[in-house]
């Protein structure tokens, strides 16, 4: 319906406007967006599949990532193939825990990713643990189903980097081997923690890097784009 009201704006600015706004409206950062990408005309001018990180190795050969994809991403640790995901799409270790701090928003299926379960008791939409509340304070309605990395995983905040180290958090809630690892490597594990102790530190370093992944491949029709205030 949004692009039948607005035919001029491509796609690709429509999906990213949403997810900015989305997590802005969720109580994350305000995100400094550039519009006016040009839409791919077909498959041909997409990046190949492959390129997105795995949050666990594969079960045959113990590996994560695989030899597909623009460049291989095939490692058998979780920060060597985090490394190689994003690495070359030029983000820096602050960058990749960044990123990583955006599944304190939302959910993991096992049907897509192969990770996570049917429903927890954070999503069955039954329980009083599954009661979640919006940031504007109102109680919001789902679709039940999936597993949840933060208890109130319909709010952004820095709850990820507070779950993931705690030991005695919800066996529910979901922690990836690829999300352990921010506080295990010692390249990782400074920013990690600095987000856990500052939310203002991750919104700043995590506004950055989400406007640097929603420009990668894009062209901008004009160059450089326009801004929107």
């Amino acid at each position: 319906p949004v692009k039948a009201k607005f035919p001029g704006i491509s796609y690709a600015d429509i999906f990213q406007m949403a997810s900015a706004r989305s997590i802005e409206l969720a109580g994350g950062p305000k995100i400094d967006m550039c519009y006016g990408r040009v839409d791919a005309a077909s498959s041909k001018d997409c990046s190949p599949e492959g390129n997105l990180p795995d949050g666990e190795a594969d079960d045959t050969n113990g590996k994560y990532g695989g030899m597909g994809g623009t460049k291989s991403t095939e490692d058998t640790t979780p920060f060597g193939h985090v490394r190689k995901v994003f690495y070359r799409q030029g983000f820096d270790d602050e960058g990749i825990v960044a990123l990583s701090g955006a599944h304190t928003f939302g959910r993991a299926y096992a049907d897509r990713s192969g990770l996570g379960k049917e429903k927890t008791k954070f999503t069955d939409g039954t329980s009083e643990e599954a009661k979640q509340m919006r940031a504007d304070g109102k109680e919001a309605k789902y679709t039940p189903g999936g597993s949840s990395w933060t208890d109130r995983w319909l709010v952004f905040d820095n709850s990820y980097f507070t779950i993931m180290p705690d030991d005695t958090t919800d066996p529910e809630l979901l922690k990836m081997s690829t999300d352990k690892t921010l506080f295990a490597d010692e390249g990782f594990k400074p920013f990690a923690e600095k987000f856990r102790d500052s939310q203002d530190a991750f919104f700043e370093s995590y506004a950055k890097a989400h406007k640097q992944l929603s420009e990668q491949g894009s062209k901008f029709v004009p160059e450089g784009g326009v801004k929107i205030d």
